[in-house]
């Protein structure tokens, strides 16, 4: 008994590992109030429910989603096919911030023919949604085969959206 009293004085004694023990005991302290007020909220977002392409049969479309626009640019609205790899583009005016869609097409046909491509993005629920954006593309073929694209980046104008967005492409 009588050891176990003098190494609790010699405890006692020492300021160095009580100090210690001290700033311990108050870093667990703050770590769990700070757990204890952590909270996790869970956002559900739908995004985009899909896309509708009507096509005269000259050319393909993929849809490759949503983004936000980093720089603002100029309205480019026309653009011929390359007959080589390579991708070109077309755009509406463009909006630091907006959402936009990027939407590829890709020529099939060899003519070198004007079409026009049609964009119409939707927002929210109903039987159509609300109206967010319309515009249109003059996109040109090649005159020969092409293995190249056209992306239009469609400024939809908005710095938030509604989900469900649907996006419709008609080409003539």
């Amino acid at each position: 008994m009588s050891s176990l009293r003098a190494k609790i004085s010699q405890v006692t004694s020492k300021k160095v590992p009580v100090l210690a023990l001290v700033v311990v005991a108050m870093f667990g302290m703050v770590a769990g109030v700070l757990a204890a007020n952590l909270a996790v909220t869970t956002t559900s977002n739908t995004g985009e429910i899909g896309t509708y392409h009507t096509s005269s049969g000259t050319m393909t479309v993929v849809d490759n989603g949503l983004g936000v626009v980093a720089n603002t640019a100029a309205a480019s609205t026309a653009a011929t096919f390359p007959t080589s790899g390579n991708n070109n583009s077309v755009n509406n005016a463009l909006t630091a911030g907006h959402w936009f869609d990027e939407i590829t097409f890709t020529d099939t046909a060899t003519d070198s023919t004007a079409h026009t491509a049609t964009v119409v993005i939707r927002q929210g629920t109903g039987p159509a949604g609300t109206l967010v954006v319309s515009t249109s593309f003059t996109l040109t073929g090649p005159s020969a085969s092409s293995t190249g694209t056209i992306t239009a980046y469609v400024d939809t104008g908005l710095t938030s959206l509604t989900s469900p967005v649907t996006v419709y492409v008609t080409i003539s």
